[in-house]
């Protein structure tokens, strides 16, 4: 009996070409994962100017360089967020981190 199994190549294509696509943004933009090591997946509007933004990320280090790219990744949505949505003031309310497979970064701000 010859038995031939097709299933395994397709699935094996897709699972290489996932991997070596670089991830998009929640605005459409490609994300380098070596120079960035989070990027804005989802922007959820929450009532009166705020909103909370998650953030997938590669790696969850708190390293010095790895929280400085945090914090410059998270300053650049916001002044985005800003310009497209007219604020000029901003505050962060809350930040939290989740994850270790798959590492997710939380933050609730407050716009004016």
């Amino acid at each position: 009996m010859n038995i031939k199994c097709y299933n395994t190549i397709p699935l094996f294509l897709i699972t290489l070409i996932t991997n070596c696509v670089h991830p998009l943004d929640y605005y459409g933009n490609n994300i380098n994962l070596k120079e960035e090591n989070i990027y804005l997946s989802d922007l959820r509007d929450q009532k009166n100017d705020k909103f909370l933004l998650i953030f997938k990320g590669r790696y969850n280090q708190s390293s010095k360089s790895d929280m400085f790219k945090r914090k410059r990744a998270l300053e650049r949505y916001t002044k985005l967020i800003k310009n497209f949505y007219g604020y000029t003031e901003s505050q962060i309310l809350d930040e939290e981190s989740f994850g270790i497979i798959s590492p997710r970064y939380y933050v609730t701000i407050q716009f004016k």
